[in-house]
């Protein structure tokens, strides 16, 4: 074990993974059991003689217990504040946690245009493609991601970000990390759900997720050189800052990666347009006061449009004035791409 543990964030961990602590203790230790008879001796403080091997033997029983690598577990209980990802993909005729330089080489891209696409969706809104530079912040949210080791079983890529980790946009607005993988888990998501539709015409309903031709590009990049193999990305969320969402696995099959690369030419030739009724909260503002970029809320809530029924979503809204500016609303209107973002444009007046 390479990662100096604290008996105090030891305790923590077990006492919010389902563990009891024994209130009688033992030799100043304490005891913690788990039901499936599991029992753990954790030291009574730190720097005490025995400590490395209790928590060798704390590492060896969790990682039974939870079926994952005790390195893993060790890296959650030292660094709580981290959300992770991992992408495993399933490259054929290589060892487990091996693949060939050049998939490897894709693997890594599609991994930092997923997270850019993600960004870029939380900094610009969401667009069917993204267009010229990405913004300054794109790169500094990827800096402050880390790449993680491979793992056997299959070629897994693994993404540390810190759920409190922030860059500043060019307008100052400040973006999390946490809101950039919780958008990033949003259009993936939506991704899957249009990959079981079987036709690349299931991802125009989902562009206000996220998805975007940017997105579906870098997700097929992911699925081996003739984009015919199955991935899956598991999304992991710090220990320090929980989420409603829990942990989850997001699959895609082996025939994911061509219908992937069809939706993203699709995506890059269309325009939104379209009735639509959004019902929901205000849970994000914009307003740059130097530019031409005014008075733009994000509302998640119930989206209707004339060719899906009601999905949640965030959706983007440009409203006509200050006074409308931070409410919870409902608006009928017309989806729009007119500014390279997709947005919805009210075409009377805003219910409250």
């Amino acid at each position: 074990m390479t990662i100096p543990l604290k008996v105090d964030d030891i305790a923590g961990y077990l006492a919010e993974t389902g563990w009891e602590r024994d209130p009688r203790g033992w030799r100043g230790a304490s005891v913690w059991q788990h039901p499936g008879d599991y029992e753990v001796l954790v030291p009574g403080r730190d720097g005490m003689g025995d400590n490395e091997r209790r928590v060798r033997e704390i590492l060896r029983c969790l990682s039974a217990l939870e079926d994952r690598p005790a390195d893993d577990i060790a890296l959650e209980i030292a660094r709580p504040q981290l959300d992770k990802q991992y992408f495993r993909t399933f490259p054929t005729g290589h060892e487990p946690g091996c693949t060939s330089l050049l998939l490897g080489a894709q693997a890594v891209v599609g991994v930092r245009n997923i997270l850019s696409a993600a960004t870029r969706t939380v900094v610009q809104g969401p667009h069917f493609a993204f267009a010229g530079r990405p913004p300054r912040v794109v790169g500094d949210l990827l800096r402050a991601a880390e790449l993680g080791p491979s793992q056997a079983g299959s070629y897994a890529l693994e993404i540390r970000v810190a759920a409190d980790a922030t860059a500043r946009s060019a307008s100052g607005e400040e973006v999390a990390g946490r809101t950039v993988l919780v958008q990033m888990f949003e259009a993936v998501s939506a991704a899957q759900a249009a990959v079981a539709a079987d036709e690349p015409a299931a991802f125009d309903e989902t562009v206000t997720a996220g998805v975007s031709a940017d997105l579906c590009k870098a997700l097929s990049d992911l699925s081996g050189s003739d984009r015919s193999e199955p991935f899956e990305i598991t999304f992991r969320w710090a220990r320090a800052q929980p989420l409603d969402a829990p942990s989850h696995v997001v699959a895609f099959p082996g025939s994911s990666g061509s219908l992937l690369c069809a939706a993203a030419t699709r995506l890059r030739g269309l325009n939104a347009t379209g009735d639509a009724t959004l019902r929901g909260v205000v849970e994000g503002l914009h307003d740059d006061a130097a530019g031409n970029d005014r008075w733009r809320i994000k509302v998640r809530g119930e989206l209707r449009t004339e060719h899906a029924e009601l999905v949640r979503r965030a959706v983007w809204v440009r409203l006509p004035d200050q006074a409308s500016y931070d409410r919870a609303i409902t608006v009928t209107g017309e989806l729009s791409s007119a500014t390279g973002r997709v947005e919805l444009v009210p075409r009377r007046g805003l219910g409250i």
